[in-house]
């Protein structure tokens, strides 16, 4: 990542900036500053989102 880019969180549909880096040192966090916004809640939505996908996929057995 280049100086100055801003890096935007991961969180799926989330367009909101990634949170600053610590001022001690330290990567920049990959989620936005949402306390809802982290590693688990952005693993299970990644889940519901594929499962909601697949139902509205048509089966190969209905053609």
């Amino acid at each position: 990542m280049t100086q100055g880019a801003t890096k935007v969180c991961i969180y799926p549909g989330c367009d909101r900036a990634a949170a600053p880096p610590h001022p001690l040192g330290g990567p920049q966090p990959s989620f936005c500053d949402l306390e809802e916004h982290n590693a688990l809640s952005a693993h299970l939505e990644r889940r519901r989102l594929a499962r909601a996908a697949r139902r509205t996929e048509p089966n190969e057995e209905d053609e």
